[in-house]
């Protein structure tokens, strides 16, 4: 057993403790400097100590001689020591809801968990500096190595063939399938609705690299299947005997390729799919909300007028419009249900959100003008209507009010209505309230005059003037929208608003333009609330979920790595006095490490990349054929996939480094193996 080195506990104590001080700091800096989110502020930070650890387990390496397995552990202790007495003085907030701060046992845990990140990191480190040599003299060459490995694996060019062919035709034909669906499905559609959906033939056109795609792997799935027939064929005529056997470790090699490629194929898929949920629950928020709400922390907003000149002129602003927010009760006979009432501009309310390219029936104009909403005749409902999967309401609904149009508004004057204020409502609400286009819908507030028993509620008659579709059902059924001067009187607000809504160029940088805007209106009493603010509840879910799911699917990459790690302990064994003879003819511990590092780490890049295919090509199948969902309980008609480059790097790097360090204990024991005791067996 190895000395412990004094010199290099300490030097690793100082630089881990250093590294932990500079998370520190570098998070406070960027929180203070930048305009970050907590979440980019934790990756940055924590992804900096990380480095900084694996460096330092590095550099141990050539100071001790080795792992330094116990230099680190001892710094890793301390470091967690030094680490909760500077959490316990700093008294950072809580992770929990109920409390301000965290307590002993959220510090305990807290300073473990760096200490244990700081021993497993720097032992990770120092396998890199080993591997170079760091017990002997350094050896940057790979070469000598990678030819062994490449033996040993029996990688040639009709095995690079046959990897390659393995590795594009699954995907192709899984790519080849989603363009065939696709065309199908709009073959379909274009039977069914004419002019409305386009041909499969002009599909075709417009996608003819996909189609020539397609063709190619179909071509080469055949070819391959024949070249497979044949090789059949011929080893059936051959004699028992004369068949040569396949080693146990090619078997094994084969599999662990396989539960590696199934691992990230898994993992890539599935967090695609939650990525295209959470763009488009992002995408209908946003088609509805704006990007921010600039708020005042006084009830009194009348000087928004002058106040929205200075806004839209702040870079980074795109639009910006006023708006008022109750709630209050609609009614159509004895039908009731709460809504939120918003009080919008039409002339500027498509420069925030959405909601003029929501309109399925009516427009949003005319409730500034209500004199426009039909009487006597019915709005019809638009064509994209009949693509939301749900048209037979639409229709009833229409037909319902094209047989009896005075229905909901008998002994009413035309005069009477023309002069009804109008009012949206969305296609839900619409359903529930078994209203149309031109119908009269009462609103009720609680906020009337006072009584002698107390408030006395207000009620207003107003005329459905649109109807919208957002695609997210709870704003389909709670929301309503009215115009601003409507709402001002009906609410008795004067000239004052509740706020005003802002989009930004930059959907992802909410936050800090919303500081910017308030910093250029001075400050106190503005104050400004984004997107992800508005909605934390229901995003922070979808990141958890996300988040778990990750590694519940990691677990399969990490099984694989398991099939990598008895592949290659099965190799030592099979390759023990190859390895007693080159370590006798003068090769070094940290060359024989080299070569079965190599072979695992070949294993897991092959894997990976085979898996990274099949998960393109599974979301490309996804994205063209578009898995039907039903609208009525998921609120959207296929399945969103959403393939973010950023994310299957990181599956990627994930499953090479889970390769990697399953590499590390057969790599070791075969370079500790001593060519005497080899000599004495023989």
């Amino acid at each position: 057993m190895k000395r412990f080195v004094w010199r290099a506990a300490g030097v690793a104590l100082w630089l881990q403790v250093s590294a932990f001080a500079g998370q520190l700091a570098l998070r406070h800096i960027l929180s203070s400097k930048s305009l970050l989110s907590p979440d980019a502020l934790l990756f940055v930070s924590f992804g900096a100590e990380a480095v900084a650890f694996l460096l330092i387990g590095f550099l141990v390496s050539f100071l001790a001689g080795g792992f330094a397995r116990r230099e680190l552990l001892v710094s890793a202790g301390i470091l967690a020591v030094i680490a909760f007495a500077v959490l316990h003085r700093m008294k950072p907030p809580s992770f929990s809801y109920d409390k301000f701060f965290a307590d002993t046992r959220e510090l305990v845990i807290w300073s473990g968990l760096t200490g244990v990140g700081a021993l497993l990191l720097g032992l990770w480190g120092a396998s890199f500096g080993v591997l170079l040599g760091a017990a002997e003299t350094p050896d940057l060459r790979f070469a000598f190595e990678a030819g062994i490995a490449r033996t040993h694996l029996r990688l040639n060019r009709r095995t690079a063939a046959m990897l390659v062919g393995l590795g594009l035709v699954p995907p192709g034909l899984l790519f080849a399938a989603g363009v065939f669906a696709r065309a199908y499905d709009e073959t379909v559609r274009s039977r069914a609705l004419g002019a409305a959906a386009p041909t499969s033939l002009s599909s075709v056109r417009g996608d003819a690299a996909a189609v020539i795609l397609s063709a190619a792997a179909v071509v080469a799935a055949l070819f391959l299947a024949g070249r497979w027939l044949q090789a059949r064929a011929q080893l059936a005529h051959l004699q028992p005997g004369q068949r040569r056997k396949r080693p146990a470790t090619v078997v094994m090699t084969a599999i662990s390729i396989a539960g590696v490629s199934v691992g990230v194929w898994a993992l890539t898929v599935v967090l695609s799919v939650m990525s295209g949920f959470e763009a488009d629950l992002k995408k209908k928020i946003l088609g509805t909300n704006a990007h921010a709400l600039l708020l005042k922390y006084s009830s009194d907003f009348s000087e928004w007028k002058s106040v929205m000149p200075k806004v839209v002129s702040v870079p980074g602003v795109a639009g910006a419009s006023p708006f008022i927010l109750n709630e209050v009760i609609l009614s159509q006979g004895q039908t009731p249900t709460g809504a939120e009432l918003k009080g919008i501009d039409p002339e500027t309310a498509g420069s925030v959100n959405e909601l003029p390219r929501q309109v399925i029936a009516g427009e949003l104009s005319w409730i500034s003008d209500p004199t426009q909403i039909p009487v006597r005749e019915t709005a019809k409902p638009r064509d994209k209507a009949r693509l939301l999967g749900d048209d037979q309401y639409l229709q009833d609904t229409f037909e319902r009010k094209e047989a009896h149009p005075d229905e909901l508004a008998k002994g009413i004057p035309p005069e009477t209505l023309q002069k009804m204020p109008g009012i949206c409502v969305g296609k839900e609400m619409s359903h529930a309230l078994r209203a149309w286009v031109g119908d009269v819908i009462q609103v009720i507030t609680p906020l009337g005059d006072m009584g002698p028993t107390g408030p006395i509620p207000r009620s207003k008659s107003f005329r459905v003037a649109c109807i919208l579709y957002s695609g997210m059902y709870e704003y389909d059924s709670k929301f309503a929208y009215i115009g601003i001067p409507e709402a001002q009187k009906f609410f008795r607000m004067g000239e004052s608003i509740t706020g005003l809504e802002l989009k930004f160029k930059d959907v992802d940088a909410a936050r800090a333009e919303g500081r910017r805007v308030v910093a250029a209106l001075g400050g106190f009493p503005y104050r400004a609330k984004d997107w992800a603010e508005l909605n934390r509840n229901l995003f922070s879910a979808l990141k958890l979920e996300k988040l778990a799911m990750a590694i519940i699917l990691t677990f399969i990459v990490l099984v694989a790595c398991f099939n990598i790690l008895s592949t290659l302990i099965m190799l030592v064994l099979e390759k023990t006095k190859e390895i007693y003879i080159l370590k006798s003819m003068g090769a070094r511990d940290s060359s024989v490490m080299k070569i079965f590092v190599l072979e695992g780490l070949v294993i897991g890049a092959i894997g990976t990349a085979m898996g990274l295919l099949l998960g393109l090509a599974s979301c490309s199948f996804i994205e063209r054929f578009g898995l039907q969902l039903d609208p009525d309980v998921y609120y959207i008609s296929n399945l969103p996939v959403n393939v973010d480059s950023g994310q299957f790097v990181m599956v990627a790097f994930i499953a090479v480094a889970l390769s990697y360090l399953a590499t590390l204990y057969p790599a070791t024991k075969a370079s500790r193996l001593s060519p005497v005791d080899g000599l004495r067996e023989d």
